[in-house]
Protein backbone atom coordinates (compact mmCIF):
# COMPACT_ATOMS: atom_id res chain seq x y z
CA UNK A 1 0.00 0.00 0.00
CA UNK A 2 1.35 2.94 -1.37
CA UNK A 3 0.02 5.81 1.16
CA UNK A 4 0.12 6.36 4.80
CA UNK A 5 -2.73 4.62 6.67
CA UNK A 6 -2.92 7.58 8.55
CA UNK A 7 -4.17 9.99 5.97
CA UNK A 8 -6.69 7.36 4.57
CA UNK A 9 -7.20 6.49 0.98
CA UNK A 10 -8.87 4.30 -1.49
CA UNK A 11 -7.15 0.87 -2.83
CA UNK A 12 -5.72 1.02 -6.22
CA UNK A 13 -6.39 -1.22 -8.73
CA UNK A 14 -2.71 -3.09 -7.77
CA UNK A 15 -3.66 -3.26 -4.33
CA UNK A 16 -7.08 -4.75 -5.39
CA UNK A 17 -5.48 -7.35 -7.03
CA UNK A 18 -3.27 -8.20 -5.01
CA UNK A 19 -6.57 -8.78 -1.96
CA UNK A 20 -7.58 -10.97 -5.08
CA UNK A 21 -4.49 -13.36 -4.50
CA UNK A 22 -4.17 -12.89 -0.64
CA UNK A 23 -8.04 -14.03 -0.76
CA UNK A 24 -9.11 -10.99 1.00
CA UNK A 25 -11.66 -10.86 -2.11
CA UNK A 26 -12.77 -14.25 -2.54
CA UNK A 27 -14.31 -14.81 -5.62
CA UNK A 28 -14.27 -17.68 -8.47
CA UNK A 29 -13.92 -15.61 -11.28
CA UNK A 30 -10.67 -13.86 -11.84
CA UNK A 31 -11.36 -11.33 -14.72
CA UNK A 32 -8.73 -8.02 -14.94
CA UNK A 33 -12.08 -6.45 -16.34
CA UNK A 34 -13.62 -6.32 -13.29
CA UNK A 35 -10.46 -4.18 -11.57
CA UNK A 36 -11.13 -0.40 -11.76
CA UNK A 37 -8.53 1.77 -11.41
CA UNK A 38 -10.00 2.53 -7.72
CA UNK A 39 -12.72 0.18 -7.30
CA UNK A 40 -13.83 -3.66 -8.22
CA UNK A 41 -16.81 -5.14 -9.50
CA UNK A 42 -18.68 -8.06 -8.21
CA UNK A 43 -21.05 -10.40 -10.06
CA UNK A 44 -24.37 -11.83 -9.23
CA UNK A 45 -25.06 -15.37 -8.67
CA UNK A 46 -27.38 -17.47 -10.44
CA UNK A 47 -30.10 -17.75 -8.02
CA UNK A 48 -32.69 -14.73 -7.27
CA UNK A 49 -35.25 -13.92 -4.00
CA UNK A 50 -38.29 -12.70 -5.08
CA UNK A 51 -39.31 -9.94 -1.84
CA UNK A 52 -43.15 -9.74 -1.26
CA UNK A 53 -44.67 -6.32 -0.89
CA UNK A 54 -44.63 -6.38 2.49
CA UNK A 55 -41.06 -7.18 2.60
CA UNK A 56 -39.72 -4.78 0.11
CA UNK A 57 -37.92 -3.11 2.65
CA UNK A 58 -35.73 -6.27 4.15
CA UNK A 59 -32.98 -4.26 5.57
CA UNK A 60 -29.88 -5.75 7.06
CA UNK A 61 -29.61 -6.62 10.67
CA UNK A 62 -26.37 -6.31 12.92
CA UNK A 63 -24.83 -9.67 14.68
CA UNK A 64 -26.14 -11.45 12.18
CA UNK A 65 -25.99 -12.79 8.29
CA UNK A 66 -28.05 -11.46 5.55
CA UNK A 67 -29.31 -14.74 4.53
CA UNK A 68 -30.44 -15.74 8.18
CA UNK A 69 -32.50 -13.08 7.82
CA UNK A 70 -33.64 -13.78 4.79
CA UNK A 71 -34.63 -17.17 6.38
CA UNK A 72 -37.07 -16.05 9.08
CA UNK A 73 -39.00 -14.61 6.32
CA UNK A 74 -41.97 -17.38 5.58
CA UNK A 75 -41.00 -19.50 2.81
CA UNK A 76 -43.86 -17.84 0.82
CA UNK A 77 -42.70 -14.29 0.97
CA UNK A 78 -39.52 -15.09 -0.29
CA UNK A 79 -39.55 -17.32 -3.62
CA UNK A 80 -36.47 -18.32 -4.88
CA UNK A 81 -35.48 -18.56 -8.92
CA UNK A 82 -32.68 -19.82 -10.96
CA UNK A 83 -31.61 -16.96 -13.35
CA UNK A 84 -29.44 -18.99 -15.16
CA UNK A 85 -31.35 -18.52 -18.65
CA UNK A 86 -32.28 -15.01 -17.66
CA UNK A 87 -35.19 -13.51 -15.00
CA UNK A 88 -36.79 -10.56 -15.58
CA UNK A 89 -36.77 -8.04 -12.80
CA UNK A 90 -39.63 -5.68 -13.17
CA UNK A 91 -40.45 -2.20 -11.90
CA UNK A 92 -42.40 -1.59 -8.74
CA UNK A 93 -41.02 -4.97 -6.96
CA UNK A 94 -38.21 -5.94 -5.08
CA UNK A 95 -35.11 -8.65 -5.26
CA UNK A 96 -32.75 -9.97 -3.15
CA UNK A 97 -29.52 -11.41 -5.01
CA UNK A 98 -26.02 -13.13 -3.37
CA UNK A 99 -22.83 -12.31 -5.27
CA UNK A 100 -20.24 -14.53 -5.83
CA UNK A 101 -17.89 -12.39 -3.98
CA UNK A 102 -17.17 -12.45 -0.64
CA UNK A 103 -14.96 -10.44 1.16
CA UNK A 104 -12.37 -9.82 4.62
CA UNK A 105 -11.99 -6.92 6.00
CA UNK A 106 -9.17 -5.47 9.07
CA UNK A 107 -9.72 -3.23 11.31
CA UNK A 108 -9.74 0.37 10.25
CA UNK A 109 -10.98 -0.53 6.47
CA UNK A 110 -14.53 0.08 4.99
CA UNK A 111 -16.01 -0.90 1.86
CA UNK A 112 -18.54 1.69 -0.09
CA UNK A 113 -21.27 0.21 -3.29
CA UNK A 114 -22.11 2.27 -5.78
CA UNK A 115 -23.87 1.11 -8.97
CA UNK A 116 -22.24 0.48 -12.06
CA UNK A 117 -22.83 3.58 -14.37
CA UNK A 118 -24.78 1.85 -17.14
CA UNK A 119 -27.04 0.50 -14.74
CA UNK A 120 -27.75 4.01 -12.61
CA UNK A 121 -28.98 5.27 -16.10
CA UNK A 122 -30.97 2.33 -16.32
CA UNK A 123 -32.27 3.86 -13.02
CA UNK A 124 -31.76 -0.11 -11.31
CA UNK A 125 -31.59 0.84 -7.52
CA UNK A 126 -28.95 -1.00 -6.38
CA UNK A 127 -28.42 -1.58 -2.42
CA UNK A 128 -25.17 -3.75 -1.06
CA UNK A 129 -25.86 -5.83 2.05
CA UNK A 130 -23.12 -7.78 4.07
CA UNK A 131 -22.95 -9.97 6.53
CA UNK A 132 -23.30 -8.63 10.35
CA UNK A 133 -23.06 -5.21 9.07
CA UNK A 134 -26.85 -3.54 9.25
CA UNK A 135 -26.29 -0.62 6.64
CA UNK A 136 -27.20 -0.51 2.80
CA UNK A 137 -23.87 0.30 0.81
CA UNK A 138 -21.36 0.78 3.26
CA UNK A 139 -19.69 -3.03 5.33
CA UNK A 140 -17.51 -1.51 8.32
CA UNK A 141 -14.86 -3.75 9.80
CA UNK A 142 -15.98 -2.54 13.10
CA UNK A 143 -19.42 -4.71 13.18
CA UNK A 144 -16.70 -7.79 11.86
CA UNK A 145 -13.51 -8.02 11.25
CA UNK A 146 -11.11 -10.90 9.93
CA UNK A 147 -14.02 -12.83 8.50
CA UNK A 148 -15.51 -14.01 5.33
CA UNK A 149 -18.64 -11.84 4.97
CA UNK A 150 -21.23 -12.76 2.47
CA UNK A 151 -22.34 -10.00 -0.06
CA UNK A 152 -25.94 -9.28 -1.23
CA UNK A 153 -27.72 -7.01 -3.27
CA UNK A 154 -31.07 -5.28 -3.29
CA UNK A 155 -32.78 -4.27 -6.30
CA UNK A 156 -35.65 -2.32 -7.31
CA UNK A 157 -35.70 -1.35 -10.66
CA UNK A 158 -37.67 2.50 -10.40
CA UNK A 159 -38.38 3.02 -14.74
CA UNK A 160 -37.40 0.14 -16.46
CA UNK A 161 -38.00 -4.27 -16.18
CA UNK A 162 -34.36 -5.56 -17.02
CA UNK A 163 -33.20 -9.28 -17.66
CA UNK A 164 -30.60 -9.83 -15.34
CA UNK A 165 -28.00 -13.18 -16.26
CA UNK A 166 -25.55 -14.67 -13.63
CA UNK A 167 -22.00 -13.25 -13.88
CA UNK A 168 -23.32 -9.69 -14.93
CA UNK A 169 -21.49 -6.95 -12.28
CA UNK A 170 -24.27 -3.88 -11.39
CA UNK A 171 -22.12 -2.56 -8.75
CA UNK A 172 -18.65 -1.04 -7.62
CA UNK A 173 -16.99 -1.87 -4.33
CA UNK A 174 -14.27 0.78 -3.20
CA UNK A 175 -11.94 -0.27 -0.71
CA UNK A 176 -11.31 2.80 2.15
CA UNK A 177 -8.11 2.37 4.27
CA UNK A 178 -7.76 4.40 7.20
CA UNK A 179 -9.52 7.07 9.16
CA UNK A 180 -10.51 9.60 6.11
CA UNK A 181 -9.35 9.14 2.33
CA UNK A 182 -11.78 12.32 1.52
CA UNK A 183 -10.00 15.18 1.15
CA UNK A 184 -11.24 18.40 3.45
CA UNK A 185 -12.24 21.65 2.20
CA UNK A 186 -8.68 23.30 2.46
CA UNK A 187 -7.21 20.13 0.77
CA UNK A 188 -9.71 20.61 -2.34
CA UNK A 189 -8.16 24.05 -2.38
CA UNK A 190 -4.80 23.32 -2.97
CA UNK A 191 -4.87 20.49 -4.88
CA UNK A 192 -7.05 22.98 -6.98
CA UNK A 193 -4.48 25.05 -7.57
CA UNK A 194 -1.79 22.37 -8.79
CA UNK A 195 -4.66 20.11 -10.40
CA UNK A 196 -7.30 21.94 -11.70
CA UNK A 197 -10.10 19.53 -11.97
CA UNK A 198 -13.23 21.29 -13.39
CA UNK A 199 -13.96 23.08 -16.43
CA UNK A 200 -16.40 25.36 -18.26
CA UNK A 201 -16.18 25.88 -21.85
CA UNK A 202 -16.11 29.34 -23.58
CA UNK A 203 -15.64 30.25 -27.13
CA UNK A 204 -15.19 26.40 -27.64
CA UNK A 205 -12.74 26.25 -25.43
CA UNK A 206 -12.49 24.52 -21.77
CA UNK A 207 -11.03 26.83 -19.03
CA UNK A 208 -10.66 26.13 -15.56
CA UNK A 209 -13.35 27.27 -13.35
CA UNK A 210 -12.85 28.34 -9.43
CA UNK A 211 -14.60 25.35 -7.72
CA UNK A 212 -17.60 26.80 -5.10
CA UNK A 213 -16.60 24.95 -2.17
CA UNK A 214 -18.48 24.66 0.98
CA UNK A 215 -17.92 21.07 2.69
CA UNK A 216 -16.55 19.88 -0.50
CA UNK A 217 -17.49 20.94 -4.57
CA UNK A 218 -20.67 22.29 -5.99
CA UNK A 219 -21.64 21.10 -9.31
CA UNK A 220 -24.52 22.27 -11.46
CA UNK A 221 -26.53 21.71 -14.35
CA UNK A 222 -26.46 22.46 -17.84
CA UNK A 223 -29.49 22.99 -19.71
CA UNK A 224 -27.66 24.45 -22.75
CA UNK A 225 -27.29 21.67 -24.67
CA UNK A 226 -24.74 22.98 -27.17
CA UNK A 227 -23.11 19.62 -27.89
CA UNK A 228 -26.67 17.93 -28.28
CA UNK A 229 -28.64 19.81 -30.68
CA UNK A 230 -30.28 22.00 -27.84
CA UNK A 231 -31.22 18.61 -26.14
CA UNK A 232 -30.58 19.28 -22.79
CA UNK A 233 -32.43 16.49 -20.94
CA UNK A 234 -34.35 13.01 -21.09
CA UNK A 235 -37.26 11.68 -19.33
CA UNK A 236 -37.49 8.13 -19.18
CA UNK A 237 -40.90 7.20 -21.32
CA UNK A 238 -43.07 4.68 -19.51
CA UNK A 239 -41.97 1.40 -21.75
CA UNK A 240 -42.61 -2.68 -20.63
CA UNK A 241 -40.44 -3.68 -22.84
CA UNK A 242 -37.61 -5.41 -20.61
CA UNK A 243 -34.36 -4.41 -21.52
CA UNK A 244 -31.74 -7.62 -21.83
CA UNK A 245 -28.40 -6.01 -18.98
CA UNK A 246 -26.21 -8.97 -21.62
CA UNK A 247 -26.50 -6.87 -24.79
CA UNK A 248 -24.50 -3.39 -25.76
CA UNK A 249 -26.10 -1.25 -28.51
CA UNK A 250 -28.96 -3.31 -29.07
CA UNK A 251 -32.04 -0.96 -28.12
CA UNK A 252 -33.42 1.93 -29.49
CA UNK A 253 -32.49 4.70 -27.07
CA UNK A 254 -36.07 6.90 -28.41
CA UNK A 255 -38.21 4.16 -27.46
CA UNK A 256 -36.92 4.39 -23.93
CA UNK A 257 -36.10 8.08 -23.16
CA UNK A 258 -38.27 11.29 -24.46
CA UNK A 259 -36.00 14.70 -25.21
CA UNK A 260 -36.44 17.82 -23.23
CA UNK A 261 -35.42 21.03 -24.11
CA UNK A 262 -35.19 24.66 -23.36
CA UNK A 263 -32.98 26.36 -20.26
CA UNK A 264 -35.92 25.75 -18.00
CA UNK A 265 -37.32 22.29 -17.06
CA UNK A 266 -40.07 21.00 -15.55
CA UNK A 267 -39.16 17.83 -13.10
CA UNK A 268 -42.42 16.23 -12.25
CA UNK A 269 -42.94 13.97 -9.01
CA UNK A 270 -42.19 10.24 -9.34
CA UNK A 271 -40.43 10.62 -13.33
CA UNK A 272 -36.82 9.95 -14.34
CA UNK A 273 -34.95 11.99 -15.83
CA UNK A 274 -31.01 12.05 -17.45
CA UNK A 275 -29.51 15.81 -17.09
CA UNK A 276 -25.44 16.54 -17.35
CA UNK A 277 -23.24 18.63 -15.57
CA UNK A 278 -22.50 22.21 -16.85
CA UNK A 279 -18.90 21.41 -15.77
CA UNK A 280 -16.12 18.90 -17.64
CA UNK A 281 -14.63 16.81 -15.28
CA UNK A 282 -11.21 16.01 -15.31
CA UNK A 283 -9.93 13.56 -12.35
CA UNK A 284 -6.26 13.62 -11.68
CA UNK A 285 -4.51 10.38 -11.56
CA UNK A 286 -4.09 10.41 -7.11
CA UNK A 287 -7.88 11.26 -7.40
CA UNK A 288 -10.94 9.54 -7.62
CA UNK A 289 -14.68 11.64 -6.75
CA UNK A 290 -18.24 10.51 -5.94
CA UNK A 291 -21.03 12.34 -6.43
CA UNK A 292 -23.58 12.81 -3.85
CA UNK A 293 -26.36 11.11 -4.14
CA UNK A 294 -28.92 13.66 -1.92
CA UNK A 295 -28.43 17.13 -2.05
CA UNK A 296 -30.65 19.53 -0.93
CA UNK A 297 -28.81 22.58 -2.76
CA UNK A 298 -31.21 22.18 -5.83
CA UNK A 299 -34.37 20.22 -4.66
CA UNK A 300 -35.04 17.33 -2.73
CA UNK A 301 -34.80 14.01 -3.92
CA UNK A 302 -32.26 10.84 -5.63
CA UNK A 303 -29.34 13.23 -7.75
CA UNK A 304 -27.53 9.73 -9.30
CA UNK A 305 -27.66 6.28 -8.62
CA UNK A 306 -23.66 5.89 -10.02
CA UNK A 307 -21.55 8.45 -8.64
CA UNK A 308 -18.12 6.80 -8.49
CA UNK A 309 -16.34 8.92 -10.69
CA UNK A 310 -12.50 6.91 -11.17
CA UNK A 311 -9.08 8.06 -11.96
CA UNK A 312 -8.13 9.77 -15.20
CA UNK A 313 -11.56 10.25 -16.30
CA UNK A 314 -12.66 13.32 -18.50
CA UNK A 315 -16.16 14.44 -19.49
CA UNK A 316 -19.00 16.00 -18.21
CA UNK A 317 -21.06 14.46 -15.40
CA UNK A 318 -24.50 12.55 -16.15
CA UNK A 319 -27.01 12.88 -13.60
CA UNK A 320 -29.61 10.40 -13.04
CA UNK A 321 -32.98 12.82 -11.40
CA UNK A 322 -35.84 11.85 -9.56
CA UNK A 323 -37.58 14.37 -7.41
CA UNK A 324 -39.21 14.08 -4.29
CA UNK A 325 -40.41 17.44 -3.85
CA UNK A 326 -44.12 17.74 -2.81
CA UNK A 327 -45.30 19.47 -6.07
CA UNK A 328 -43.19 19.53 -9.73
CA UNK A 329 -40.42 21.75 -9.57
CA UNK A 330 -38.85 23.83 -12.26
CA UNK A 331 -34.85 24.06 -12.42
CA UNK A 332 -32.77 25.84 -14.66
CA UNK A 333 -29.51 26.33 -16.76
CA UNK A 334 -26.73 26.78 -14.54
CA UNK A 335 -28.56 26.02 -11.13
CA UNK A 336 -26.57 23.84 -8.31
CA UNK A 337 -27.75 20.36 -8.25
CA UNK A 338 -25.17 18.29 -6.34
CA UNK A 339 -22.17 17.93 -4.78
CA UNK A 340 -18.55 15.84 -5.52
CA UNK A 341 -16.60 14.30 -2.78
CA UNK A 342 -13.28 13.77 -3.29
CA UNK A 343 -10.66 10.63 -2.36
CA UNK A 344 -7.27 10.34 -2.06
CA UNK A 345 -6.14 6.86 -4.11
CA UNK A 346 -2.82 5.11 -4.01
CA UNK A 347 -1.60 5.82 -7.53
CA UNK A 348 -3.40 2.95 -9.99
CA UNK A 349 -1.43 0.69 -12.74
CA UNK A 350 -4.22 1.17 -14.39
CA UNK A 351 -6.92 4.60 -15.46
CA UNK A 352 -10.48 5.10 -16.47
CA UNK A 353 -10.80 5.20 -20.45
CA UNK A 354 -10.90 3.70 -23.76
CA UNK A 355 -7.60 1.04 -23.20
CA UNK A 356 -9.31 -0.30 -20.08
CA UNK A 357 -13.00 -0.90 -21.70
CA UNK A 358 -14.50 2.23 -19.90
CA UNK A 359 -17.72 3.72 -22.01
CA UNK A 360 -18.06 7.05 -21.25
CA UNK A 361 -14.90 8.89 -21.31
CA UNK A 362 -15.21 12.06 -23.22
CA UNK A 363 -19.05 12.27 -23.04
CA UNK A 364 -21.08 15.32 -23.39
CA UNK A 365 -25.09 15.81 -22.75
CA UNK A 366 -27.32 13.32 -21.16
CA UNK A 367 -26.30 10.03 -22.52
CA UNK A 368 -28.18 6.71 -22.10
CA UNK A 369 -26.47 3.76 -21.11
CA UNK A 370 -24.15 1.06 -23.42
CA UNK A 371 -27.21 -0.34 -23.92
CA UNK A 372 -28.67 1.68 -25.78
CA UNK A 373 -27.81 2.81 -29.86
CA UNK A 374 -26.76 6.16 -30.14
CA UNK A 375 -29.37 8.51 -29.10
CA UNK A 376 -29.96 10.78 -32.43
CA UNK A 377 -30.38 14.50 -30.78
CA UNK A 378 -30.21 16.00 -33.80
CA UNK A 379 -33.45 14.48 -34.92
CA UNK A 380 -35.07 14.87 -31.45
CA UNK A 381 -34.39 18.53 -31.56
CA UNK A 382 -36.18 19.34 -34.29
CA UNK A 383 -33.40 21.37 -35.56
CA UNK A 384 -34.49 21.67 -39.22
CA UNK A 385 -38.32 23.07 -40.68
CA UNK A 386 -39.52 19.87 -41.61
CA UNK A 387 -40.20 17.95 -38.19
CA UNK A 388 -40.69 21.23 -36.01
CA UNK A 389 -44.41 21.35 -36.56
CA UNK A 390 -48.08 19.35 -35.77
CA UNK A 391 -48.86 16.83 -38.63
CA UNK A 392 -52.32 15.17 -39.07
CA UNK A 393 -52.73 11.75 -38.01
CA UNK A 394 -55.28 9.01 -37.55
CA UNK A 395 -56.21 5.89 -35.66
CA UNK A 396 -54.54 3.38 -37.96
CA UNK A 397 -57.52 0.85 -37.91
CA UNK A 398 -59.81 3.40 -39.68
CA UNK A 399 -57.00 4.05 -42.20
CA UNK A 400 -56.29 0.61 -42.93
CA UNK A 401 -60.41 0.12 -42.77
CA UNK A 402 -59.85 1.33 -46.16
CA UNK A 403 -58.27 -1.28 -47.78
CA UNK A 404 -58.33 -4.73 -48.71
CA UNK A 405 -54.74 -6.35 -48.40
CA UNK A 406 -51.83 -4.91 -45.91
CA UNK A 407 -49.14 -4.10 -48.47
CA UNK A 408 -49.23 -2.81 -52.01
CA UNK A 409 -51.02 -0.04 -54.19
CA UNK A 410 -54.66 -0.36 -54.28
CA UNK A 411 -56.82 1.76 -56.52
CA UNK A 412 -60.13 2.79 -55.43
CA UNK A 413 -63.08 4.46 -56.73
CA UNK A 414 -64.87 8.25 -56.78
CA UNK A 415 -66.87 7.11 -54.00
CA UNK A 416 -64.24 5.19 -51.83
CA UNK A 417 -62.08 8.36 -52.52
CA UNK A 418 -64.56 10.44 -50.72
CA UNK A 419 -65.35 8.67 -47.94
CA UNK A 420 -61.73 8.17 -47.22
CA UNK A 421 -61.28 11.94 -47.35
CA UNK A 422 -63.56 12.31 -44.79
CA UNK A 423 -62.13 9.89 -42.24
CA UNK A 424 -58.87 11.90 -43.14
CA UNK A 425 -59.94 15.08 -42.40
CA UNK A 426 -61.61 14.11 -39.12
CA UNK A 427 -57.88 13.02 -37.57
CA UNK A 428 -55.96 14.95 -35.41
CA UNK A 429 -52.47 16.45 -34.86
CA UNK A 430 -49.52 15.44 -33.17
CA UNK A 431 -46.28 16.16 -33.29
CA UNK A 432 -44.37 14.48 -36.23
CA UNK A 433 -41.73 13.83 -33.85
CA UNK A 434 -43.70 12.15 -31.58
CA UNK A 435 -45.45 9.84 -34.10
CA UNK A 436 -42.69 8.99 -36.28
CA UNK A 437 -41.94 5.81 -34.63
CA UNK A 438 -45.82 4.98 -33.55
CA UNK A 439 -47.43 2.23 -35.75
CA UNK A 440 -50.76 2.84 -33.64
CA UNK A 441 -51.36 5.79 -35.93
CA UNK A 442 -50.57 6.74 -39.43
CA UNK A 443 -49.92 9.78 -40.85
CA UNK A 444 -51.22 10.65 -44.42
CA UNK A 445 -49.65 11.46 -47.23
CA UNK A 446 -51.06 12.83 -50.22
CA UNK A 447 -48.47 11.29 -52.99
CA UNK A 448 -48.79 12.97 -56.63
CA UNK A 449 -47.75 11.23 -59.50
CA UNK A 450 -47.17 13.89 -62.36
CA UNK A 451 -47.31 13.15 -66.88
CA UNK A 452 -46.81 15.53 -69.65
CA UNK A 453 -48.70 14.50 -72.87
CA UNK A 454 -46.04 13.08 -74.10
CA UNK A 455 -45.75 9.86 -71.86
CA UNK A 456 -43.60 10.73 -69.34
CA UNK A 457 -43.59 10.87 -65.74
CA UNK A 458 -42.12 13.40 -63.05
CA UNK A 459 -38.59 11.72 -61.29
CA UNK A 460 -36.37 13.68 -58.78
CA UNK A 461 -34.11 12.59 -56.16
CA UNK A 462 -34.12 13.61 -52.35
CA UNK A 463 -31.56 16.22 -50.64
CA UNK A 464 -29.11 14.56 -48.75
CA UNK A 465 -28.63 17.81 -46.09
CA UNK A 466 -31.12 17.29 -43.24
CA UNK A 467 -31.65 20.68 -42.55
CA UNK A 468 -33.49 20.73 -45.87
CA UNK A 469 -35.19 17.23 -45.84
CA UNK A 470 -36.16 16.07 -42.82
CA UNK A 471 -36.08 12.54 -42.63
CA UNK A 472 -32.60 10.84 -43.48
CA UNK A 473 -34.42 7.44 -43.77
CA UNK A 474 -34.87 8.73 -47.49
CA UNK A 475 -31.35 10.22 -48.55
CA UNK A 476 -30.44 10.51 -51.50
CA UNK A 477 -33.67 8.48 -52.59
CA UNK A 478 -34.85 8.78 -56.35
CA UNK A 479 -39.01 9.21 -56.37
CA UNK A 480 -42.12 9.70 -58.85
CA UNK A 481 -44.07 11.39 -55.76
CA UNK A 482 -43.62 15.31 -54.34
CA UNK A 483 -45.95 15.33 -51.65
CA UNK A 484 -45.80 15.38 -47.73
CA UNK A 485 -47.43 15.64 -44.31
CA UNK A 486 -50.63 17.70 -43.46
CA UNK A 487 -50.16 20.48 -41.43
CA UNK A 488 -52.69 22.15 -39.17
CA UNK A 489 -52.66 25.52 -41.89
CA UNK A 490 -53.87 23.45 -44.36
CA UNK A 491 -57.65 23.31 -43.00
CA UNK A 492 -60.30 23.09 -43.46
CA UNK A 493 -59.43 20.90 -46.63
CA UNK A 494 -56.76 19.40 -44.91
CA UNK A 495 -56.20 17.15 -48.45
CA UNK A 496 -56.03 19.55 -51.34
CA UNK A 497 -54.89 22.31 -49.54
CA UNK A 498 -51.75 19.96 -48.97
CA UNK A 499 -51.48 19.16 -52.37
CA UNK A 500 -51.18 22.72 -53.47
CA UNK A 501 -48.80 23.86 -50.56
CA UNK A 502 -46.39 20.84 -51.17
CA UNK A 503 -46.49 20.66 -55.13
CA UNK A 504 -47.72 23.88 -56.42
CA UNK A 505 -46.05 26.01 -53.96
CA UNK A 506 -42.81 24.43 -52.20
CA UNK A 507 -41.53 21.92 -54.38
CA UNK A 508 -42.00 21.99 -57.93
CA UNK A 509 -42.76 24.28 -60.26
CA UNK A 510 -45.34 23.34 -63.45
CA UNK A 511 -45.26 25.01 -66.69
CA UNK A 512 -47.80 24.85 -68.67
CA UNK A 513 -51.95 23.66 -68.56
CA UNK A 514 -52.52 20.77 -65.51
CA UNK A 515 -55.38 19.05 -64.57
CA UNK A 516 -57.38 18.47 -61.21
CA UNK A 517 -55.33 16.51 -59.12
CA UNK A 518 -57.54 13.15 -58.51
CA UNK A 519 -56.57 10.69 -55.38
CA UNK A 520 -57.08 6.51 -57.71
CA UNK A 521 -55.51 4.20 -54.95
CA UNK A 522 -53.74 4.03 -51.33
CA UNK A 523 -50.43 2.26 -50.65
CA UNK A 524 -48.78 0.73 -48.25
CA UNK A 525 -45.32 -0.40 -47.41
CA UNK A 526 -43.18 -2.14 -44.55
CA UNK A 527 -39.89 -2.48 -46.10
CA UNK A 528 -38.63 0.17 -44.28
CA UNK A 529 -38.95 1.66 -40.88
CA UNK A 530 -40.22 4.82 -42.30
CA UNK A 531 -42.69 3.43 -44.33
CA UNK A 532 -44.61 1.75 -41.79
CA UNK A 533 -46.12 4.68 -40.44
CA UNK A 534 -47.37 6.77 -43.47
CA UNK A 535 -50.73 6.20 -45.36
CA UNK A 536 -49.80 6.95 -48.95
CA UNK A 537 -52.45 8.94 -50.82
CA UNK A 538 -51.83 8.48 -54.52
CA UNK A 539 -52.63 11.42 -56.76
CA UNK A 540 -52.38 12.03 -60.89
CA UNK A 541 -52.07 15.22 -62.44
CA UNK A 542 -51.71 15.82 -65.80
CA UNK A 543 -49.80 18.62 -67.55
CA UNK A 544 -48.97 19.83 -71.06
CA UNK A 545 -45.89 21.45 -70.63
CA UNK A 546 -43.28 20.26 -68.04
CA UNK A 547 -42.27 20.05 -64.06
CA UNK A 548 -38.94 21.10 -62.66
CA UNK A 549 -37.76 21.26 -58.50
CA UNK A 550 -38.26 24.12 -56.50
CA UNK A 551 -37.31 23.40 -52.90
CA UNK A 552 -34.04 22.17 -51.29
CA UNK A 553 -35.28 19.57 -50.46
CA UNK A 554 -35.12 18.33 -54.11
CA UNK A 555 -31.57 17.61 -55.77
CA UNK A 556 -32.25 17.05 -59.48
CA UNK A 557 -35.77 16.23 -61.05
CA UNK A 558 -37.16 16.06 -64.93
CA UNK A 559 -39.47 13.84 -66.32
CA UNK A 560 -38.70 10.46 -68.01
CA UNK A 561 -40.28 8.22 -70.56
CA UNK A 562 -42.25 5.36 -68.64
CA UNK A 563 -41.14 2.41 -70.76
CA UNK A 564 -37.78 3.93 -69.96
CA UNK A 565 -38.06 4.19 -66.14
CA UNK A 566 -40.47 0.75 -66.27
CA UNK A 567 -37.38 -0.72 -68.38
CA UNK A 568 -34.58 0.34 -66.00
CA UNK A 569 -33.22 -2.74 -64.11
CA UNK A 570 -31.64 -0.59 -61.26
CA UNK A 571 -35.19 1.10 -60.42
CA UNK A 572 -35.54 -1.38 -57.64
CA UNK A 573 -31.92 0.36 -55.89
CA UNK A 574 -32.52 3.50 -56.96
CA UNK A 575 -36.09 4.34 -56.00
CA UNK A 576 -37.71 4.56 -51.94
CA UNK A 577 -40.16 1.82 -51.29
CA UNK A 578 -43.26 3.88 -52.20
CA UNK A 579 -42.03 4.12 -55.81
CA UNK A 580 -40.83 0.98 -56.17
CA UNK A 581 -44.25 -0.08 -55.69
CA UNK A 582 -45.97 2.40 -58.32
CA UNK A 583 -43.26 2.14 -61.70
CA UNK A 584 -44.94 -1.19 -62.82
CA UNK A 585 -48.46 0.71 -63.05
CA UNK A 586 -47.34 3.66 -64.11
CA UNK A 587 -48.61 3.77 -67.12
CA UNK A 588 -52.35 2.55 -66.04
CA UNK A 589 -52.15 5.16 -63.96
CA UNK A 590 -51.50 7.73 -66.14
CA UNK A 591 -54.68 6.54 -68.17
CA UNK A 592 -56.97 6.90 -65.01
Amino acid sequence: MSLDNKMGFCLPSQDIRDRIINKRIVTPRVDESRIQPSSFDPVVSDELYILTETNWLFRPQINETVRRTLLQLPGGQRPKVKISGGFEIKRGYSYLVPLEERVVLSASEYIKSSPKSSLGRLFLNTRLLADYNPSFDEINSQYKSDSELMLWLLLQPLAFNLILYPGISLNQLRFHIGSCSQLTSAEIVEEFKINPFLFVEEKDELVPVEPIITDTVLVHVDLQGKHTWGITGLRARHNPTPIDLSKEGEYKAEDFFEPLKGSKIMINRSEHYLLSSREVIKVPDHLNMELKSHSHVGFTGPLHLSGYVDNRFFGALVYEVRSDELSNIEIQDGMPISKLDIFRTGMPDKFYGVDIGSHYQDQVGSRPSKHFRRFDFAFAAKNYKKLDRMVLVQDARILMEHRRTKEGLEFITEEEAKRLNKDIEDGFFQSRYDCEFDTEVLQPIPYIVIFDSNGNVFSYVRSKDIKDYGDERLFGKHSVGPGGHIIKADGPRYVERCLEREVMEEEVEMLGEITRSKLVGTLMAYDKEVDTVHFGLVFTMHTNGTVRPKEASIVSGKMIAIPDLVGDPDYTKKYETWSRFLIPYLQKLRNL
